[in-house]
């Protein structure tokens, strides 16, 4: 308004002006002409800023739509040397098979031939698996701390062996959180060759989160993918983690990397869900050190879209089958033939005889050569002189006839269903022999109620397969002692628990006592008040303890059979 006072913070805003003499007042408005000139000058010159600052931006945008054109045209003849490389490898162009005048003539039919034209789809298709260590676990968050980062990666691996870009590395990150693996700036930067070779592995979403990834080196190149993550146990087995996962990763006229991973995709992260905390107590971390393995299979595509009109992929043939007369040939006897020469005894040369406890004495006619090919044990008492090479009677004392029968079939047969129908005809034989005699010690008696045999049966069946194991132990035939562990584990109850680990424990089946203690320990409350948990051997009773603890018992050295708590 006028006569209104100008602003203090204004440039030259004047006092009450009380005091000054009218020459001062000259002077002092001399000098805010002055600074009027001064910053109408420095305006003129801002506007004229602001005039090159929007060109300035104009050529930028213009710059981006040229190297946007650089780029795709850099992919052209990127995918036109490609193309270039697979003709100088015969993996294109006028293949001599195809169109070379010095090509092999193409097969002709003849007369009744069927022309089969296949189409192949995997023939470009090559499998990896990469393992990867990360050892010090405990210490990596603050190690990657120390390191400015939230994950590491594995070297670099190659996949496709005729593609230079067919390479990956793996990232892990504890926490679940970013997966750039360094810095793009400082790899572009570095004279050093450990550091600069990652710069192509930093094409991607910086937002993506996850905890362990496969990253493909960046390429505007498509390919097709199929992946699948592992984590090592405490047993040294890879365990998956998730599923198998096949990708078409499609062409882009820009580098990019193609990232994948079981948890990048879910809101909670974590190795099979863990936090870091439950990661470093599980069974997944031993001695400070986890190890991943990745299954990789690519098919890689050697065009691009804009180099070429059309993308084909499968790999076609042509074959003639000629349809020739059939003829029948008959089924392999030989499992027959050599079973007949057991049951039959023909030309045997040793008698096996098995005398045990009450049971009536067997006499089996068999042929050292055979048993002592397929056993060790066989072959030492045949070989050496002993009572029994001399009078060729080998006795068995400690293996029941039913078991020893059941051996010695599999030794001439390697067959588990014989086994099975030996023991179907022992257990069927010695039924028939128990009813015959309760059938005449209640003759006449009209009223007798009919017997359930089930649960007879099947402590039968468990009796016959633990003196089959105990047989194949005593013989050294590992693949009939380990098909004898199989069929107990499948028959554990709470029952046989405690019986069946004794047996374990005695002879070494370390699959058997596994099973038996994770199915204790997972029906502990009708497994400890039963009166076989209290006679347990106390080397079983502390494996017990060790395993419902989470501490896996070191195992026994193989073939080695424990002592018995009476020996």
């Amino acid at each position: 308004l006028p006569g209104s006072p100008l602003p203090n913070h204004f440039p030259g805003a004047m006092d009450a002006g009380d005091g000054l003499t009218a020459e001062q007042l000259r002077a002092r408005i001399e000098e805010q002409r002055a600074l009027q000139a001064t910053l109408t000058a420095q305006g003129e010159d801002a506007l004229r800023e602001i005039g090159e600052a929007e060109e300035r931006q104009r050529l930028r945008r213009q710059l981006d739509v040229e190297e946007t054109r650089s780029s795709h045209l850099g992919a052209v003849l990127y995918s036109r040397q490609r193309r270039r490389r697979s003709i100088d490898r015969d993996e294109a162009g006028a293949l001599p098979s195809e169109e070379s005048t010095f090509a092999k003539p193409k097969p002709q039919p003849t007369p009744g031939a069927l022309a089969k034209t296949t189409t192949s789809y995997a023939s470009n298709v090559v499998k990896r698996d990469f393992v990867w260590e990360v050892s010090g676990l405990s210490w990596l968050e603050q190690q990657l701390a120390q390191e400015g980062r939230e994950c590491t990666s594995s070297d670099i691996f190659h996949v496709h062996p005729n593609d230079s870009d067919s390479k990956y590395v793996l990232v892990y990150s504890p926490r679940g959180a970013s997966l750039l693996h360094a810095d793009a700036n400082v790899c572009d930067e570095s004279s050093d060759w450990d550091i600069y070779k990652f710069r192509d592995f930093l094409f991607f979403d910086e937002n993506l989160r996850g905890t362990l990834a496969l990253v493909r080196g960046a390429d505007s190149f498509g390919t097709n993918l199929c992946y699948r993550f592992f984590v090592r146990d405490a047993r040294g087995d890879f365990r998956p983690w998730g599923e198998a996962r096949r990708v078409a990763v499609p062409a882009r006229d820009h580098v990019a990397c193609f990232v994948g991973g079981p948890d990048l995709e879910t809101e909670a992260k974590g190795l099979f869900g863990l936090t870091f905390e439950e990661l470093l107590g599980s069974e997944w971390v031993v001695d400070d050190s986890i190890t991943f393995k990745v299954e990789v299979e690519e098919s890689v595509v050697f065009s691009h879209p804009s180099a070429v009109p059309q993308i084909r992929l499968g790999k076609a043939d042509v074959t003639f089958e000629q349809k020739t007369p059939s003829v029948e040939v008959p089924p392999s006897t030989l499992q027959a033939d050599l079973l007949s020469l057991l049951i039959e005894g023909r030309h045997s040369d040793v008698s096996i005889e098995a005398v045990y406890g009450e049971a009536a004495p067997a006499t089996f006619s068999a042929h050292t050569n055979i048993l002592s090919q397929r056993s060790d044990v066989f072959a030492a008492a045949f070989s050496h002189e002993m009572r029994e090479s001399a009078t060729r009677t080998l006795t068995v004392t400690d293996v029941p006839p039913p078991a020893l029968k059941a051996l010695l079939h599999f030794l001439y047969t390697d067959d588990f269903d014989e086994v099975l129908k030996v023991l179907r005809e022992e257990a069927t034989h010695a039924a028939g022999t128990d009813a015959g005699d309760a059938a005449s010690s209640s003759a006449g008696s009209s009223s007798a109620a009919p017997i359930s045999c089930a649960p007879e049966d099947a402590q039968q069946s468990i009796a016959q397969l633990q003196a089959v194991l105990a047989a194949a132990h005593k013989y050294g035939v590992l693949r009939l002692l380990r098909w004898a562990e199989g069929q107990l584990c499948d028959k554990l109850s709470c029952e046989m628990a405690c019986s069946l680990l004794s047996l374990a424990h005695v002879y070494g089946a370390t699959e058997l006592e596994r099973n038996c203690l994770a199915f204790m320990k997972a029906n502990m409350p009708n497994v400890v008040k039963r009166a076989e948990f209290a006679t347990l051997p106390p080397e079983a009773l502390v494996k017990f303890n060790m395993h419902c603890a989470g501490i896996e018992p070191s195992e026994e050295e193989p073939g080695r059979k424990r002592k018995r708590d009476d020996e």
